[in-house]
């Protein structure tokens, strides 16, 4: 049996209030937060958290490299700018003993064979993070890629992503 690391929590006061203005004044406009901008910062903050903490103890972050291959073709665009991130940013990319790929069209990144193995390099203590080019490589379902996050919080290490502005999909 399996336990949830979707983080629960109790509508706040804030939360009550705004729903029941929303309620009593349905002619006003609002604006809507981008859920994609609440997990980049969450991602961003927990990098710098855990990239710091290592830092700390006088190393550099060790990290996997991760991507989807389409058509059985290695994705060697999407490793080789992973590396190149990785360099930039001063962390040991590992060689292919911590590069991972998976077949594009998985969908949910728990039942692929690769990503488990970046979680199993994270518990194990051989590296900090992951590089992917975007977050769609984890998952393009908001919930999902978040329950990664916090499983990376939970472990103390980071998802790096190359092109953060691509969007998570609403669910």
């Amino acid at each position: 049996m399996r336990q949830s690391i979707t983080a629960r929590r109790a509508p706040d006061w804030m939360d009550v209030e705004h729903q029941r203005d929303a309620e009593w004044h349905p002619d006003r406009v609002r604006v809507e937060p981008d859920p994609s901008a609440r997990l980049a910062a969450l991602r961003c903050d927990n990098l710098q958290k855990v990239v710091a903490e290592v830092r700390a103890k006088g190393r550099a972050p060790r990290v996997c490299r991760y991507a989807l291959s389409v058509g059985g073709h290695r994705p060697s665009n999407s490793l080789d700018a992973a590396a190149a991130f990785a360099v930039r940013n001063s962390w040991q990319a590992g060689g292919e003993e911590q590069t991972f790929t998976d077949p594009h069209g998985a969908p949910n990144p728990e039942l692929r064979t690769g990503w488990r193995l970046v979680r199993k390099q994270i518990r194990a203590g051989y590296a900090d993070g992951v590089v992917v080019t975007t977050s769609s490589v984890i998952s393009t379902h908001a919930e999902v890629y978040e329950q990664e996050l916090l499983w990376f919080e939970m472990h103390c290490a980071f998802v790096a992503v190359i092109a953060p502005e691509a969007k998570v999909g609403r669910l």
